[in-house]
Formats: C-alpha cells, sequence, structure tokens
C-alpha cells in the first residue's frame, strides 16, 4: 500500500503544478510592422510641423569672439558657468560657446556638461572635449627626476 502512496502523491503535484502553471503567450500571426512604421511617421510630422513654425533664437555663436586678455578670459568663463546654472538651451548654448572658444579652463564645464540631463548638451559637450582627448596635460608632465630611493618611497 505504502508503495501507490508516494508515486500517487507525485502523479498528483505534477498534475496540480501542471494546470497552475502560466498559459503560453501566443506568438504574433503577423511580423508586418507597416502600420507602426505609418504611425511613427504621421507622430514625426506632426513634430517637424510644430518645430518649424518656432521661431529660434538667433544664434550668439554667429557674432562670437575669443576673448583677448586676461579680464574678458575670466568675465567669458564667469558668464558661461552661469549659463550652465540656467535652463538647457542656455546650457546648450554655453557648451557650443566654450567649444567654439578652445580654452583648457573651460574643461571643468564642459566635463560637467557631460554629465548633464539633457542630451543635446551631453553630445555637443562630448564633441567639445574630443580635442583635448589623448593629449597630455601640463601638469602631469614630470620635469625633475624622481629621488634615487623612490623604490623605498612606493
Amino acid at each position: 500500500m505504502q508503495n501507490v502512496l508516494l508515486p500517487g502523491a507525485a502523479v498528483l503535484l505534477a498534475v496540480f503544478f501542471w494546470l497552475r502553471r502560466k498559459p503560453v503567450k501566443p506568438m504574433l500571426s503577423s511580423t508586418d510592422a507597416s502600420v507602426v512604421a505609418q504611425l511613427n511617421r504621421s507622430q514625426l510630422e506632426l513634430i517637424i510641423e510644430k518645430d518649424e513654425g518656432v521661431e529660434r533664437p538667433s544664434d550668439l555663436t554667429d557674432h562670437w569672439t575669443a576673448p583677448r586678455t586676461a579680464q574678458e578670459r575670466i568675465a567669458q568663463h564667469r558668464e558661461l558657468s552661469c549659463a550652465m546654472e540656467a535652463g538647457p538651451d542656455e546650457r546648450l548654448q554655453a557648451v557650443r560657446l566654450a567649444a567654439l572658444w578652445g580654452h583648457q579652463c573651460i574643461l571643468p564645464i564642459l566635463r560637467r556638461a557631460l554629465r548633464d540631463s539633457d542630451s543635446r548638451v551631453v553630445g555637443a559637450a562630448a564633441s567639445a572635449i574630443e580635442r583635448y582627448r589623448g593629449a597630455p596635460s601640463l601638469a602631469t608632465t614630470q620635469t625633475a627626476r624622481p629621488p634615487r630611493n623612490v623604490s623605498r618611497m612606493r
């Protein structure tokens, strides 16, 4: 009798779990995505039409000149830092001006822009900082020979 109870209980548990399993999701009957593509196109046309109707502010980079004196450089750096505290359009404009300037003092601004919430600002900062990648900085070059007992120092 005991030989029948154990396999019977196993079969009952197997049937119970088989009946409780999650239903299998059916596969799509068709892989035709033309309806979805048409919907995407129509939504893009609505967005593009809205953008064409909006008048863009004049681009400040057209009339921008690089600062010549130290005072102008400090003032420009302050303006860019203040613009990075403003809205996304102002931050994007500040990153574009920093890219035009090309001075090393704007690297902290560009590094901060790499962590920005707006993807346009991040992309502009990445392209602006590209010219500095791989170039050795002046602070990391060693001018003097290390002391003779440098192995004991490490």
